[in-house]
């Protein structure tokens, strides 16, 4: 076996959607559980809107938000056998949670940027402005596809890079993504995309949901990485999924990775379902990364799904609490 459960790092999970009490939706049980995610090497665990509750959105008071944001914290911590990583000195060992905070609608002024302070105080290390829907920061990908990074956007960037965060534009529309990392390469940061697919979506209620091609190569020049999910929603057939692998294999192979969303694919592809039969849950990682050695080599199938994520986390982590972190050739003290 290529690869061993302990090996497996997702950039992207809602394990948040089970770790809930009662469980609202059992099929998601079915891509990720907690003894599972407990026995991997870490993940990451977004926050955004609570199971059967909207999506977050600028309609919605920021003290609400932030309320329900407080809420899923408090789950996430009390998970037993996963632990949070706040620096890289704690990402050894298994079962190691980032916490991401996917949608950042309670920013909505400059002097709203202090929240970011809480946000780091509250443990989490990644943000995604976008969740979908536009907001001060941006437009999302379910929004007007002509608005792309505000001004306001353009600050929280900074000042979030500034304190160490990672950023994501997963959820944000084209323009937005484009003009992020035009931002990126401006200023000299990394920047991902967590989770998603190259072009455009099977399925057209997603939107601008995707990975433009000429986007992602300079997205790949920014030092950040490529998450890739097996979202039948997203792209219909696993075979999409595979040329997806192929194509950006081509330019960074030692940038792209595992981005799952399992226990956050609702969402049917055309034929019905929620799973590929190839790649069901988890718990099919291990055979994915045999197909991937077939295709790639057997270094390739370890970087992809786990090796290069843990690799950059050791980069771009502070290395503790009050050391320097040391990112892009800037160095600021953590909290």
């Amino acid at each position: 076996m290529i690869i061993e459960m302990k090996d497996i790092w997702d950039f992207h999970t809602d394990l948040q959607n089970v770790q809930q009490i009662p469980v609202v939706n059992d099929y998601l049980l079915e891509q990720i559980d907690l003894p599972t995610a407990a026995h991997m090497g870490g993940l990451f665990n977004a926050t955004c809107s609570k199971p059967g509750e909207p999506p977050p959105s600028a309609n919605v008071p920021p003290d609400k938000l932030i309320a329900d944001l407080d809420d899923q914290i408090r789950t996430i911590r009390a998970a037993e056998g996963l632990s949070l990583v706040l620096s890289a000195a704690e990402l050894e060992g298994g079962g190691r949670q980032i916490l991401h905070a996917e949608g950042i609608y309670f920013i909505r002024q400059v002097r709203d940027l202090d929240r970011l302070d809480w946000l780091w105080e509250q443990g989490f290390r990644s943000l995604a402005p976008l969740y979908n829907s536009d907001n001060a920061l941006g437009g999302g990908s379910s929004g007007d596809p002509g608005r792309g990074l505000t001004r306001l956007g353009r600050d929280f960037a900074k000042t979030a890079w500034e304190k160490g965060f990672l950023l994501d534009c997963a959820h944000a529309n084209h323009r937005t993504k484009e003009d992020f990392v035009d931002l990126a390469l401006e200023i000299g940061h990394s920047l991902n995309y967590t989770h998603g697919f190259l072009g455009e979506s099977i399925l057209p209620r997603w939107g601008e949901r995707g990975l433009p091609r000429k986007t992602a190569r300079k997205l790949f020049k920014t030092g950040g990485l490529v998450g890739l999910s097996p979202h039948p929603g997203f792209l219909g057939t696993f075979k999409r999924y595979l040329e997806d692998i192929d194509t950006l294999a081509e330019l960074a192979p030692d940038q792209l990775v595992l981005g799952s969303d399992f226990a956050g694919i609702n969402v049917c592809g055309p034929d019905g379902n929620r799973l590929f039969e190839d790649c069901k849950g988890i718990w099919a990682v291990p055979s994915l990364a045999e197909r991937l050695a077939n295709r790639h080599g057997k270094d390739f199938a370890r970087a992809f799904c786990g090796k290069t994520l843990k690799a950059y986390l050791q980069r771009t982590l502070p290395p503790g609490y009050g050391e320097p972190i040391h990112q892009e050739n800037r160095i600021i003290v953590a909290p």
